[in-house]
């Protein structure tokens, strides 16, 4: 007997909203029966981050998005991300937990003497890289309030008998991991990330930045 005709169906999209979206795309293949209740709404609005309308309604994308099925909307967030913050940072879901997954653009950030065209220019070059020639510098990720987190020294453009630190994505951008945090605390914390080379006095150029991702990590992840 199926289960679908022993348990009524808000209990059964109860059951499958506790397990994951893959599951969830799964289930779906069992049955005629089965595939209603996981594609429903009920189920993915559960996947949805709890604040996706004020995400979205904040965002630059059309109002007609919140009106999408929770699954096409789910999916959506996931291979097209939108813009917040006037722009200034990127919004998508990872794709396996439904986690929240953001890109600061550069134009967020905090950089010293942004301001001073002697030291700093906004251009676009959407095929650039980064530069600091055979410079090491130092990454730190921490959260307001706590200890400081691990300071890392890189070398973002190696010399050539080094290995390569950073990794090339498939939007072509190379990018290095700058460390990671979790946020064990009930209430919201800043999370503070840095770039810095202040061991010499010395004129830099050549680095050109897009953003700085904050993604979700699983313990496979390295």
């Amino acid at each position: 007997m199926e289960i679908t005709k022993v348990l009524p169906d808000d209990c059964i999209s109860l059951i499958i909203s506790l397990t994951s979206p893959r599951d969830a795309c799964r289930l779906a293949l069992l049955s005629h029966a089965f595939n209603s209740i996981a594609d429903s709404n009920a189920v993915w609005q559960m996947f949805l981050p709890l604040d996706y309308i004020h995400i979205i309604s904040n965002s630059s994308s059309p109002p007609s998005l919140l009106s999408l099925p929770k699954k096409d909307l789910y999916s959506t967030l996931c291979y097209h991300p939108i813009l917040t913050h006037n722009g200034d940072m990127k919004f998508q879901l990872e794709k396996e937990s439904g986690k929240k997954w953001y890109m600061v653009g550069a134009r967020a950030l905090s950089i010293q003497w942004v301001d001073t065209p002697r030291h700093w220019t906004w251009i676009s070059l959407p095929d650039s890289r980064y530069g600091f020639r055979h410079t090491p510098v130092e990454l730190d990720v921490s959260i307001e309030g706590t200890a400081a987190g691990e300071v890392r020294s890189v070398i973002l453009d190696p010399p050539r008998n080094m290995p390569q630190q950073a990794k090339e994505r498939v939007d072509g951008w190379l990018e290095i991991e700058m460390g990671e945090f979790f946020n064990g605390f009930e209430n919201d914390r800043t999370v503070e990330f840095s770039l810095r080379e202040d061991h010499d006095d010395q004129p830099k150029r050549g680095l050109i930045v897009q953003g700085i991702e904050l993604r979700p990590k699983h313990k496979n992840n390295r």
